[in-house]
């Protein structure tokens, strides 16, 4: 694939922004087409998650929602996938505990699994609909998991997809299973594409793609997958977790 192929951004717009300066900032050619959008689920009548001695997080846009709560923790260590993730915890005054700088969620889990004592009460906010490995594999290692669905994830309007132009040589860059979905609903061909991890890349192929999968979940992984001349190293690490649903 040449230098000169436009990188084409799926995620929820304001996800998009950082990573659409940094292409712009190394003079990329790139487009932007938000494939899903996030709806805020009515807030838990129970704020106080003291009782927890984990609360891990799978993508920043699920520790923004739980930030919005204004939950007490108490002693709670808090755990992310991706340093985007971890950043965000950060931003919102947190400190993070466990990040092993990992792809999707169940071999964040099986990480976990392997660092961390059992039992363990564990809090995972996140979207109303995920996958379910990292669940499974938490308690079958003796952990007690409870989900905490904040936000639905769902496409934009496959009106807007389906008018979106796609050119010859685009390479569109998948960040999860819904965003895959949403374009296969929407249109029936099938650009050049990466996909951010293994979750996304099966969605991919389920869809008839032809993806290439990134290392590890970030920018740089991505355009390197996409056979593009890398990126400069960023100040701070823009990093993206596989979203799980």
């Amino acid at each position: 694939m040449a230098d000169t192929a436009r990188i084409v951004l799926t995620r929820e717009r304001e996800a998009n922004r950082p990573w659409e300066d940094r292409l712009a900032a190394a003079g990329r050619d790139c487009a932007v087409l938000p494939l899903v959008a996030y709806t805020a689920l009515p807030a838990p009548a129970e704020t106080d998650f003291a009782g927890y001695d984990w609360v891990l997080f799978t993508s920043p846009q699920g520790v923004r929602a739980f930030a919005g709560l204004a939950p007490r923790l108490g002693e709670a260590r808090l755990g992310a996938l991706g340093h985007g993730t971890a950043r965000a915890v950060a931003e919102a005054g947190w400190t993070v505990a466990f990040d092993p700088g990992l792809r999707d969620g169940a071999e964040f889990a099986a990480a976990f699994v392997a660092t961390a004592d059992a039992p363990a009460r564990i809090l995972m906010p996140g979207p109303e609909r995920r996958i379910t490995a990292p669940f499974e594999i938490l308690a079958a290692a003796g952990h007690t998991v409870t989900g905490l669905p904040l936000y639905a994830t769902g496409p934009v309007p496959a009106a807007e997809i389906a008018a979106a132009e796609i050119r010859p040589g685009d390479v569109l860059f998948f960040c999860s299973p819904s965003a895959v979905r949403a374009f296969a609903a929407a249109r029936d061909d099938r650009p050049r594409c990466v996909a951010i991890g293994a979750t996304t890349a099966t969605a991919c192929h389920a869809a008839g793609f032809d993806a290439a999968v990134a290392d590890t979940p970030d920018l740089e992984a991505m355009v390197r997958a996409a056979g593009l001349e890398p990126l400069p190293a960023p100040e701070s690490e823009p990093v993206q977790p596989e979203r799980q649903s």
